[in-house]
């Protein structure tokens, strides 16, 4: 690790940070060079977002040094941060979405532009300098999360930011829009400033970081160039243990049919039929917007559905709403566990029980030990890492929210789980013991519709894949013996091959 000096512009030494019950960073040092990409890896609560956080000015580290550009830092606030040059583009983006672009870039400092003329002048300069042609007056609102991520970027270019970090930018992205990130970034990297990378995508990490700190437990473990780390090298240093490999072996035994769907329409939807089977993996591949989760909502009664039929185990099943689904066996884990998944101020045991409320209570009244109960036990058997089942969800890592919905739906044994995007921000470790609970559901004669913008992901899973494109199903494939690019080709809407 280097020493300090011109080519480190920011100098990490032995930062402990502690919170009450938790270590949460413990003697971390990390060296970043300027003008390079240093990705930093870990599972999730190995300390990389408490570092951030430290680093940003929006908590005070317990003891260390932090040497930002040659000037050591203390008692930092976030506006301080950004004013020295350090910016932060968290994964929930941090934007008004009731103003306009330009005022969104120059927040607070519409006096020194001289007012909106000035404000937007300025913000088109910034956008012009990353190659995007966002217009400044249209509202955040109207934006998709790729643009909004260039307007966080160029908020940051705003105050001649030396160091951006990025916390799982490429989250909600499409191919097309992390394609142009990596420009960006190639480009932000040409301009001399430097990037901190944070992200589960090995892909990623390997692609395009220069220098890769990996993270377990507040502690880092190593740190050199990405050339010198194999693969499983870096997997085995997040997790702490070897993983031969990063998916399971598929469930084998599917049995007959379990659920038959027909002629699901809504405005987006056109006249979806599907089948699904006992022991079986069901995976849906498809762009952003194609109806993926448009599908699942409509079979769980999250949507109003226009006349269609369930048949579960060949009878007639009517689903107007959630209740009914849950009736009938359903479970869901949404595309977006913080907004649709959970309540954040309630405990990690009121999570878990939510779907359990009947066997909790008596005459309207909830038996809140049978409620801890149905927590601990899900706690323990998930090995979800929280000081306390009392403790407000909101204070557990992305990982082990995820296993709080999981734990959710385990407790009540459902026959169909819909997964959508399970995996999504979450560690490899993390992600590995997701699919070995799918798999054991499906072994266990359940069946599992699983949606996820990893397409390695749906296809290492899944015993069948279903394409859909523009609220149609257009094929049905074997991922076993089908190429990607075949399965890909029907999810873009072409009958043939991609070239």
């Amino acid at each position: 690790m280097d020493s300090g000096g011109s080519e480190v512009i920011l100098s990490i030494k032995d930062v402990c940070k502690s919170f009450p019950g938790v270590k949460a960073l413990d003697k971390v040092s990390i060296d970043v060079k300027r003008a390079m990409v240093h990705g930093i890896v870990g599972e999730n609560g190995a300390g990389k977002s408490t570092l951030m956080k430290i680093l940003s000015g929006v908590y005070e580290k317990d003891s260390g040094t932090v040497v930002f550009d040659g000037q050591q830092i203390e008692h930092t606030t976030p506006q301080q941060s950004m004013q020295r040059g350090l910016a932060i583009i968290y994964q929930e983006l941090n934007l008004v979405n009731t103003m306009s672009v330009g005022e969104n870039v120059l927040l607070g400092r519409f006096r020194e532009m001289k007012g909106m003329r000035g404000t937007h002048a300025k913000a088109r300069e910034l956008l012009d300098r990353i190659g995007s042609k966002i217009g400044t007056t249209r509202l955040v609102s109207e934006l998709s999360v790729s643009e909004k991520q260039m307007v966080e970027i160029a908020k940051a270019l705003s105050f001649e930011s030396k160091l951006i970090i990025m916390d799982e930018p490429s989250s909600s992205l499409t191919a097309e829009e992390m394609c142009e990130l990596v420009k960006i970034i190639q480009q932000l990297k040409d301009q001399g400033i430097s990037i901190i990378y944070i992200s589960h995508k090995l892909d990623e990490i390997f692609e395009f970081c220069d220098n890769v700190s990996v993270m377990r437990d507040g502690r880092v473990i190593d740190t050199k160039p990405k050339s010198e780390f194999t693969r499983n090298e870096l997997i085995m240093q997040m997790v702490g243990r070897e993983i031969e490999n990063e998916y399971p072996e598929r469930p084998q035994r599917v049995g007959e049919v379990l659920m038959e769907v027909r002629s699901i329409n809504t405005r987006k939807l056109h006249d979806v039929s599907f089948s699904l089977h006992k022991g079986e993996i069901l995976g849906f591949v498809g762009l952003v917007g194609a109806g993926r989760t448009e599908i699942v909502r409509a079979l769980f009664g999250a949507d109003r559905v226009r006349g269609h039929q369930v048949l579960i185990e060949g009878k007639p099943t009517p689903i107007l709403n959630p209740r009914d689904a849950i009736g009938a066996g359903f479970g869901f884990i949404p595309e977006d566990r913080k907004l649709q998944g959970l309540v954040l101020p309630f405990s990690v045991e009121s999570n878990i029980s939510m779907a359990s409320f009947r066997k909790f209570t008596r005459l309207g009244f909830l038996r809140k030990s049978i409620e801890k109960e149905i927590g601990t036990r899900q706690v323990k058997a998930l090995s979800v890492k929280t000081p306390s089942t009392k403790v407000p969800v909101v204070n557990l890592s992305g990982g082990n929210q995820q296993k709080c919905i999981v734990g959710r739906w385990l407790e009540i044994s459902p026959s169909i789980l819909i997964m959508d995007e399970p995996t999504k921000g979450i560690d490899v470790g993390a992600k590995y013991e997701i699919y070995m609970l799918m798999k054991d559901i499906a072994e266990r004669g359940g069946a599992i519709i699983l949606i996820s913008s990893e397409l390695p992901e749906v296809l290492n899973m899944s015993n069948r894949v279903l394409t859909v494109f523009e609220g149609r199903i257009t094929g049905e494939f074997d991922p076993k013996v089908t190429s990607a690019d075949k399965i890909m080709s029907a999810a873009l809407g072409f009958d043939g091959e991609c070239s």
